[in-house]
């Protein structure tokens, strides 16, 4: 009689084929949670860079306007860093055009090394800045500038340099409207010095901002409402 050989350890082809599946059925979805967690990362932080770049915005707009200051017969130079006025022309420069959506004097600023309120006040403009160096992607930032406007005198030629900051990077469709007491519609343009040679109310009652917001590609509706003080900060004539 013969005793059968002792039996040689080992897999079979079928059970390597097998391991060699369901391996790969791990990776593939290993693979496929990793790629969902890294996406649903990428987006919280664009969403997250957005819902900031909106409260800045809101936060530098509604100081501005909060800390307001307006005198309806400013003399000098001053006069017309202390109008209220919106949607003026655009100015082109050399690779940029630049379209005004806001003037106004306030005792608000961005500066940390200022204090706050100022004894003086401080001119600040919002533009639209178009890049026009690139025809393929026109970027349109919003900017908002800010410079001291009283505690300084001015000269022609000796005015004092802009402090620039980029409120967003990226904005399309981009546009303001004034309100009226009552809540009536005054348009997209406000011109205090001609509101006060019409006899009416010099400032308006609110200012709204619309438009989209670009970030990393990706657009976001923009609307900040911000509703001026009852009474504005008055200066005394000089």
């Amino acid at each position: 009689m013969i005793r059968p050989g002792p039996r040689q350890a080992g897999f079979t082809l079928v059970e390597v084929l097998l391991a060699v599946f369901i391996a790969g059925l791990v990776m593939v979805g290993s693979y496929s949670v990793a790629s969902q967690v890294m996406r649903l990362s990428e987006e919280a932080g664009v969403r997250l860079a957005e819902e900031s770049a909106q409260d800045i915005l809101r936060l530098a707009l509604g100081n501005d306007l909060g800390s307001i200051i307006y005198v309806e017969s400013a003399k000098g130079d001053a006069k017309d860093a202390m109008a209220f006025t919106g949607g003026a022309s655009t100015t082109t420069l050399s690779d940029q055009t630049e379209k005004t959506l806001l003037s106004l004097a306030t005792a608000a600023t961005l500066d940390p090394g200022r204090p706050f309120p100022s004894n003086g006040f401080n001119h600040v403009v919002y533009v639209l800045r178009q890049d026009e160096s690139t025809r393929q992607d026109k970027r349109t930032s919003l900017v908002r500038r800010e410079r001291s406007a009283a505690t300084v005198p001015r000269r022609p030629g000796k005015e004092l340099p802009w402090d620039e900051t980029v409120l967003a990077e990226r904005v399309e469709n981009m546009t303001i409207r004034f309100y009226a007491s009552g809540g009536s519609d005054a348009g997209e343009t406000w011109d205090s010095q001609d509101r006060e040679r019409a006899k009416t109310a010099p400032l308006p009652a609110q200012v709204r901002l619309r438009g989209v917001m670009v970030v990393s590609g990706q657009r976001f509706p923009l609307d900040v409402r911000v509703n001026l003080p009852a009474r504005a900060i008055a200066m005394e004539r000089r």
